[in-house]
């Protein structure tokens, strides 16, 4: 199920759309200089916040007039584009005009993103702009508001944090596109798993944090390990590879009580997660208070 959020344009999403059009531009001109049949699908012009924008028109506040501005250009650097691919693979060389032409729709198309961002009010990041999960700007603040409904009513709630197992390896391995391939997919995943009142944020570098609202701790724990079970399942498939990449996750679960400190719940948090991983990974560890001697038990295994 879908989460469901109020629509914020932030400056994060602006920036993120800006890359991916500057990337574009440079896999295009690399196609003329280097490839001698270019496949036009490959090269099709990032679309996604030009989609929200017209989607979210209405709720955000957008002037028609930059919105049409913006589709406008748009529209003129993909008709561009795909007379360049065609040319391409039809023997005719590019012209300097032809190449001016997109860099003169691009470079208004970014002017026209500017403008958006200094009309909208939406200065503080809402959602993230890789997944599509909530960032991490209002966490603490939603964790509080559960924290005093639970003092309050006695509903429980649950914090769960999920990170990729060995995610510090991967990165080394794999280039930026292929890890937000696997961040992205892993969102999609959470957000199939749970329910639209509860909450799921991106920490960044694969790590998510989870609130599940009106749930124990032995019920939260059985969300997470089929979340677990499924991820384990998942198979992402990485560009230049014949074989899919599979990955697993460690997960920690606290359940907060009246007069916790969100500070000390993430810190439980974390520690239930680094847990997980010290028994192999692909683990759901359910964070419990511990004596003072089970401490010095645990901490005496260190030097065994």
């Amino acid at each position: 199920m879908a989460l469901r959020y109020m629509p914020i344009l932030s400056s994060d999403m602006l920036i993120v759309d800006m890359e991916e059009h500057i990337k574009w531009f440079g896999d295009i001109v690399r196609a003329v200089i280097f490839s001698q049949n270019a496949d036009i699908s490959i090269y099709e012009l990032p679309n996604s916040l030009l989609a929200w924008c017209e989607k979210e028109a209405d709720n955000i506040g957008l002037r028609n007039d930059l919105l049409e501005k913006l589709k406008y250009y748009h529209l003129e650097l993909e008709i561009e584009v795909k007379k360049i691919i065609e040319n391409l693979n039809n023997g005719v060389e590019l012209t300097p005009d032809s190449y001016n032409l997109i860099e003169q729709n691009l470079f208004s198309y970014i002017k026209e993103l500017k403008k958006l961002q200094e009309n909208t009010s939406g200065i503080n990041v809402a959602i993230d702009p890789l997944t599509g999960l909530r960032s991490m700007s209002g966490m603490k603040n939603d964790i509080q508001k559960e924290l005093d409904r639970r003092e309050r009513k006695g509903s429980a709630f649950c914090v769960c944090e999920v990170e990729i197992d060995k995610v510090l390896d991967l990165i080394k391995i794999y280039d930026k596109n292929t890890m937000n391939v696997i961040y992205k997919k892993l969102a999609k995943l959470v957000l199939n798993v749970i329910r639209s009142f509860d909450d799921a944020y991106y920490l960044g570098e694969g790590r998510y944090l989870i609130m599940l609202k009106h749930i124990d701790i032995l019920d939260a724990c059985s969300v997470m390990d089929r979340m677990r079970e499924e991820i384990a399942g998942l198979t992402i498939d990485v560009e230049g590879s014949f074989e899919p990449l599979h990955i697993t996750a460690s997960f920690g679960v606290v359940e907060p009580v009246p007069g916790d400190k969100i500070d000390e719940i993430l810190l439980n948090l974390k520690n239930a997660v680094v847990e997980a991983k010290d028994l192999g990974g692909n683990q759901v560890v359910q964070w419990k208070e511990r004596s003072s001697l089970q401490k010095y038990a645990i901490d005496s295994t260190c030097f065994d």
